[in-house]
């Protein structure tokens, strides 16, 4: 599935990446085909940041507010959608790295801008989550700080 799409806002396009090597046909190929690999892996990458923007925020509402002794501040809440953003953006930048290995110029750069991306929509979905789990009656010991 081709999810790069998404991130196009601030990663640049197909033809933003690979125009600059149009000047030699070994790196234009070359750079063609690290955008195809990432691309054929994006789903994972899509992936990535709603079960860690889902998960951190479930987890910041039940077992950490379960613990005793917790302040249950906007504090607490802000410190674990940080903590989402720091997550994604390494485990993305990880897989990434690992998975397509840059081999040209700005390769890495382009992979940093993309876990970028995620971190911030896997915030936009901590978010959300914080939202419905506030206007719901899933069980909490938390501030519900979006209570309508």
């Amino acid at each position: 599935m081709k999810l790069l799409k998404l991130y196009n806002w601030f990663a640049g396009s197909k033809s933003d990446f690979i125009e600059s090597f149009r000047e030699n046909e070994k790196l234009y190929m070359q750079a063609k085909n690290f955008w195809d690999k990432l691309d054929n892996l994006s789903i994972i990458i899509f992936l990535i940041f709603i079960v860690l923007g889902i998960s951190l925020a479930a987890y910041y509402y039940k077992p950490y507010n379960d613990k005793p002794g917790r302040r249950y501040t906007l504090g607490h809440w802000a410190f674990f959608l940080f903590l989402t953003l720091g997550v994604t953006f390494a485990l993305t930048f990880g897989f990434e790295y690992f998975a397509v290995k840059p081999t040209v110029k700005g390769a890495t750069w382009l992979e940093a801008k993309i876990a970028i991306c995620n971190g911030l929509y896997a915030v936009v979905m901590y978010f959300f989550t914080s939202i419905v789990w506030c206007n719901s009656n899933l069980p909490t010991n938390a501030c519900r700080i979006f209570k309508k």
